[in-house]
């Protein structure tokens, strides 16, 4: 079982880094091999150009890496803080360069979409300073997901960071590993 696994937060020392930390060391602790992708250390750009929207495609080296990551993967871990109610904009161009036509789906005319990832399953942690809601549940679970064919899916919300006892964070993110973990190997 091999997972690729998406950060998107600039703080290498902050939250998301530890919590994508300790996810990491309990899949591999597992026997789930990890290929993880920090966004913002590796430097992707998440701009569209033109000629990759018109060619459906990119040269990029960093993008067909990941490309080739997810096509050899069997589930796709996204780890990204909630920002305005949204994955960062460097996580959604993310989504715009790599989950091109060819990859995440394929459009027939007269058909629609058909998916190209139904050998994934898809989680996605999500981590937001106050309490409330946001539309990344619905970006992913409602649009990129089910147009990509990427099922079965987890989706969590570690809310109310700057409010809440470190202690109640610290259980909440125990729980949370062990759910993420059962849902990835489960079949």
């Amino acid at each position: 079982m091999r997972i690729l696994m998406i950060t998107a937060h600039p703080n290498p020392h902050g939250f998301n880094q530890i919590v994508s930390n300790r996810l990491e060391k309990r899949l591999i602790e597992g026997g789930i091999e990890v290929d993880r992708t920090n966004l913002y250390q590796e430097g992707f750009d998440p701009v569209l150009s033109v000629e990759e929207m018109l060619r459906k495609g990119s040269f990029d080296r960093m993008v067909i890496q990941q490309v080739e990551k997810l096509n050899s993967s069997t589930g796709l871990l996204l780890v990204h803080p909630d920002w305005w109610g949204l994955p960062p904009a460097i996580l959604k161009g993310w989504v715009d360069r790599v989950l091109l036509p060819g990859v995440g789906y394929v459009y027939e005319e007269g058909v629609g979409a058909s998916p190209l990832l139904e050998h994934l399953r898809g989680a996605v942690l999500v981590t937001r300073d106050n309490p409330g809601s946001g539309l990344s549940e619905a970006f992913w679970l409602k649009e990129v997901f089910p147009l990509c064919g990427i099922a079965p899916t987890w989706f969590r919300v570690l809310d109310g960071l700057k409010i809440q006892d470190p202690y109640e964070v610290e259980r909440r993110v125990a729980v949370l590993l062990e759910e993420l973990y059962t849902f990835l190997v489960s079949k």
